[in-house]
């Protein structure tokens, strides 16, 4: 127990002290917060609410100017300045407003408008991602010039406000959780960020094993350290450094899913399942164990870690078909192929919390998909303790699928 105390003490802390690992650990709650953020503040600065004088305080960046040549513009509609919407008698005046600074654009509505159904917009600056809204400014105007009404300028705009939904279909217990954009949103960051733990998380085993044979630090510890217990105290030390870096991501998508609700304005519209936060948690150890056993085992097979990465793509292809599917889990998330993803040991880790985060999964489904999850991962770690020996550590041949098959045979045939 002394040795794997060691080798867990050294893998923890040589872990930590990387730089390329704080990189990545803050990297995706970083863009998770950033986008989060960002977008609430963009939505903040570029939508106000339904009225028709919002739209031109929110949209124009100053004073907007027009010429009517067809006498169209009568009333301004309720709410509207003429200091934020200025008419000029023609549009050598409007150009000299605009180049001083005055206004930022200006409309030509031309005497025959209304034949033609044509208006010009002249704006100072060339900006094609900012201009395609400015057409909502001077359309609200007209609209209520030409019903002289605000109320049916409103319905010409939005002929339907509100539509009332009615589910024919009775509620039951696995019926879709579906209250809002958020929960459709909700599962696919769920199964990319599951993918990206487990995964990256796992990939730490071998890339520690395989340098180690690369630079021959483990003929070294093979003098005074039982295989086992290398790859014991390796499997525990990284476990540590996955918790960490678990609970920095997932604080992240937590307030990521927070700033998420406030900008949809759905802070009491949709919420994450009781207990969903332990079943992640306990779908994520079991799910790293069992992974990460498997990456320990090609890195005690590799001679090189880019040897060992060409084939972790294998390993890692069951948690990729989840993230190929991940629309059915929105779109039929009590169906047989999504219920089966749920329930097989290998998917089980990423599938079983998207789709809670759907449907309400039958409790003897999720409890008897964690216990095939836990006994694949005992296998895995069993497996990859037979193949943990002195002549695979310290073998430089090369990896290749007869030796993979070769070697997996002799280690179950040792049970």
């Amino acid at each position: 127990m002394r040795n794997i105390a060691i080798v867990m003490k050294h893998e923890f802390l040589t872990t930590l002290s990387k730089r390329s690992f704080w990189v990545m650990t803050f990297l995706l709650p970083g863009m998770i917060i950033l986008f989060s953020f960002g977008s609430q503040l963009l939505a903040e600065t570029s939508f106000n609410g339904e009225q028709l004088a919002g739209e031109i305080s929110n949209q124009a960046p100053a004073a907007v100017g027009y010429i009517d040549d067809a006498d169209l513009i009568q009333k301004l509609p309720p709410g509207y300045s003429p200091d934020n919407l200025k008419q000029f008698p023609d549009e050598a005046a409007a150009q000299a407003a605009m180049d001083s600074g005055e206004i930022m654009q200006y409309y030509v509505i031309p005497s025959d408008a209304i034949e033609n159904g044509q208006i010009s917009l002249i704006v100072r600056d060339y900006a094609p991602f900012n201009d395609s809204g400015s057409y909502q400014i001077i359309d609200p105007v007209l609209q209520f010039n030409l019903v002289k009404d605000e109320e049916l300028a409103l319905l010409i705009n939005d002929p339907a406000p509100d539509i009332n939904q009615h589910m024919l279909a009775p509620e039951s217990s696995e019926s879709p959780n579906r209250e809002g954009p958020i929960s459709d949103i909700v599962p696919y960051a769920i199964i990319m960020i599951f993918f990206m733990l487990i995964s990256m998380t796992g990939s730490l085993m071998l890339t520690s094993v395989s340098k180690e044979k690369e630079n021959r630090t483990v003929e070294v510890l093979l003098l005074s350290l039982q295989p086992r217990d290398l790859m014991a105290g390796k499997l525990l030390g990284l476990s540590a450094v996955a918790l960490l870096q678990v609970s920095i991501w997932l604080s992240a998508m937590s307030i990521g899913l927070r700033q998420a609700k406030e900008l949809l304005h759905l802070a009491t519209s949709f919420e994450m399942p009781t207990g969903l936060f332990a079943w992640g948690l306990a779908f994520l150890l079991l799910g790293y164990l069992m992974y990460a056993s498997a990456q320990g085992v090609l890195g005690a097979l590799a001679p090189t870690a880019r040897e060992g990465a060409q084939f972790s793509f294998i390993v890692l292809l069951p948690l990729i078909i989840p993230m190929m599917l991940n629309t059915i889990f929105v779109e039929d998330p009590t169906g047989g192929i999504v219920t089966f993803l749920s329930l097989f040991p290998l998917t089980a880790p990423v599938s079983m919390i998207a789709r809670m985060t759907v449907v309400d999964v039958p409790l003897w489904q999720t409890i008897l998909s964690l216990l095939g999850v836990g006994v694949v991962a005992y296998e895995f770690v069993l497996i990859s303790a037979r193949l943990f020996r002195a002549d695979t550590l310290l073998s430089s041949s090369a990896l290749s699928w007869k030796r993979l098959g070769q070697e997996l045979k002799h280690s179950l045939h040792k049970r």
